[in-house]
């Protein structure tokens, strides 16, 4: 590092960098606004302020960062840029710039419900993917989620919580933010995917509180205080549906089996039916309310210089197709509370309506017919998706299309599969009979891979065929999977069904 005038703390030397300003300071790092030489954008650079003297825990650094890395790629995930270690051995992460966190909403403007709900898809969107790859965060908290010009909200910071368990591998109260930390952290448990559940409900419940849950104004309470803390029973807030807090409360559940996986507490936090509001609770406008997922205000919050709404995400508008909360019959989260029969139908709603295609714009909602489990169904269903009955014995994972698709022949290229989905009063080859949503662990993967994962085979297997067409035999026709687009945030893959090329010359599963 090099000394700057005025007796200020020295500042880093950060290969390709230059002009570093001291953004925002930390207990364990500091934040520099930069210049990217080689390509002059504005980049913010986080530097640890401890160093790592050995070249093993050099290279450890090195490889979990740049695996963290590799979650960049999601949405709402901040851009990671580059990673390195200066020359006097301080580990830096160097990043998108954002303008603000939500640690700083939080204590200006709390969240309203809705506003809180959304954020809490996007982040725990982020960590299912991350999940899958197997990278944890373990610091997830408000400071830890961005917002900027261009995104409502992103989670930084996947790199330097490695730091701590290189500083110390023991887990202790400097691991993670004991406010937004679970109980096991604090008995030397290795971290697991429940551990980033937990902070990220504790998260949701703050930025709509303004603190965190169970605490108090004790800024550094002793571990028997925290630990007591645990004990404590997590009350509704003013304003807010208790459905929204019961998931919040169930995703904080002491025991780590209890609490839903990230993609299972997406998948409640997209079926809560919640209307965006206005204004707080409170009644009292709120700089930074975000219309249509941007800030719109001026000061920090601002969107931009015109004040206009941001635009959606496809990832924003893609809520019907995130995964529902189905979970494996022996998770006890699941059993142990309620969120209410409108939760429920919600669910069921959210798995089936809207499709999507390629260019990322929804196909028109097809009109509602008969009654399908409480819910509306849509003309052109297949005959089994009409009884409600025959939708509940579906195979796990499966659902009924919105409506009838009809594809041309499918393609492979390479490990892509790829069809043209064509009109079905054409001729056609595929008709889809059913559809799922494609397991984290699978985004990315090649054909190949996902036509033999068990969970999709589970999903387009000949059972489900012949519940949702009602034909009693598989015979003639031949079953395929459709993977979904490479690189849509839609997840969905469909389940087809065809008798050859071009053989299918109107809707044959629903006139047969």
């Amino acid at each position: 590092m090099t000394d700057t005038p005025s007796g200020s703390l020295p500042v880093p030397i950060v290969p390709g960098l230059t002009d570093l300003r001291v953004f925002a300071r930390g207990g364990y790092a500091t934040v520099y606004r930069a210049t990217q030489i080689s390509v002059g954008r504005e980049v913010a650079v986080k530097v640890e302020n401890r160093t790592l003297d050995s070249e093993r825990d050099q290279a450890r650094f090195l490889r979990e960062a740049r695996a963290a890395g590799r979650m960049s790629s999601h949405p709402h995930v901040v851009d990671l840029f580059d990673v390195g270690v200066t020359v006097d051995q301080h580990p830096y992460l160097i990043m998108e710039l954002c303008d603000g966190s939500y640690a700083e909403r939080m204590r200006n403007s709390p969240l309203g419900a809705a506003e809180a709900r959304d954020l809490g898809i996007k982040i725990a969107d982020a960590l299912a993917h991350s999940h899958g790859a197997g990278v944890l965060h373990r610091d997830v908290k408000p400071a830890n989620i961005l917002y900027s010009h261009f995104n409502p909200a992103v989670l930084a910071d996947f790199g330097l919580a490695v730091l701590a368990e290189v500083r110390d591998p023991t887990v202790t109260l400097e691991v993670l933010t004991p406010a937004y930390a679970p109980p096991e952290m604090f008995n030397h448990s290795p971290p697991s995917p429940a551990v980033d559940v937990y902070a990220l409900c504790a998260t949701l419940y703050a930025v709509m509180q303004g603190r965190p849950p169970r605490w108090q104004a004790e800024r550094n309470p002793s571990l028997v205080t925290v630990l007591e803390m645990f004990n404590q029973p997590i009350p509704g807030l003013p304003g807010v549906p208790e459905e929204l807090v019961d998931v919040l409360r169930a995703g904080m559940a002491n025991d780590p089996a209890d609490r839903p996986s990230a993609a299972e507490l997406l998948g409640l936090l997209a079926a809560l039916p919640i209307e965006p509001a206005a204004t707080p609770v409170s009644g009292a406008p709120v700089p930074g309310i975000p219309s249509r997922g941007g800030f719109t205000a001026s000061g920090p919050y601002a969107a931009g210089p015109t004040g206009q709404p941001l635009p959606r995400t496809p990832a924003e508008d893609a809520h019907p197709t995130l995964p529902s909360p189905a979970a494996p019959a022996g998770r006890r989260w699941r059993r142990r509370w309620f969120l209410g029969g409108a939760v429920v139908l919600a669910v069921a709603g959210s798995a089936a309506a809207g499709a999507w295609v390629a260019d990322g714009t929804r196909k028109p909602d097809p009109s509602p017919s008969v009654s399908q489990a409480g819910a509306p169904v849509t003309e052109g269903r297949l005959p089994g998706c009409t009884d409600a009955a025959t939708v509940e014995s579906l195979p796990e994972g499966a659902r009924c299309a919105a409506g009838l698709e009809c594809f041309g022949p499918v393609r492979v290229r390479g490990t892509r599969a790829e069809a043209t989905q064509v009109t079905c009063d054409g001729p056609h080859t595929w008709e889809a009979y059913a559809e799922g949503v494609l397991p984290v662990h699978l985004v990315g993967a090649g054909y190949p891979e996902i036509s033999a994962d068990p969970v999709v085979e589970q999903v387009c297997a000949p059972t489900t065929f012949r519940l949702t067409s009602r034909i009693d035999s598989t015979a003639g026709w031949h079953l395929e999977v459709l993977p979904p687009v490479d690189g849509s945030v839609d997840r969905t893959f469909r389940c087809l069904a065809g008798r050859g090329v071009d053989a299918l010359d109107r809707p044959t599963l629903t006139g047969h």
